[in-house]
């Protein structure tokens, strides 16, 4: 999918801002309904995926962050999707990435309320689902936004 000056804009902005559809709209200068439609397009093609707010989990009481290294003992498609749906049943489990590269095969997003709350979602749940084999953590300590999508659109 080739994308014009508009597209590029509305991932610029959304991609850096949290704005409404009719803010975008005035910025860009074109109709919300036009930006709706486009949006929706470049979700359509998995340009984007859905337009969602993040949330601010320490807020909302889960003080600690965690970046989770785990690693299987079966390297199979199957063994894959059985491990994320069990993730999908621990709500403090808020992203998963399948990585090459390292010790481990997945990199697991955590937040938690507490370190007592963290030690048993790591060991009743995650470290209880079948061909887990080992866990590392890696506590966030700050979170840093240095995404910059206009120079990375400038590239398309």
């Amino acid at each position: 999918m080739e994308l014009d000056r508009f597209d590029k804009q509305i991932l610029e902005i959304l991609s850096n801002e949290d704005i409404n559809l009719n803010e975008l709209s005035e910025r860009i200068n074109l109709s919300v309904s036009s930006v709706h439609r486009r949006i929706k397009h470049l979700i359509d093609n998995d340009i984007m995926t859905k337009v969602k707010r993040d949330i601010n989990y320490q807020k909302l009481g889960f003080s600690l962050h965690v970046l989770l290294q785990v690693s299987l003992s079966k390297h199979d498609t199957d063994t894959f999707s059985k491990f994320l749906e069990e993730l999908e049943n621990i709500p403090e489990v808020t992203n998963a990435f399948l990585v090459t590269g390292q010790s481990a095969d997945f990199i697991v997003e955590v937040v938690a309320r507490d370190m007592e709350n963290y030690s048993d979602i790591l060991l009743k749940r995650i470290g209880k689902i079948e061909h887990v084999v080992a866990l590392h953590s890696s506590f966030v300590i700050k979170e840093y936004n240095v995404f910059n999508c206009s120079g990375l659109l400038s590239k398309v």
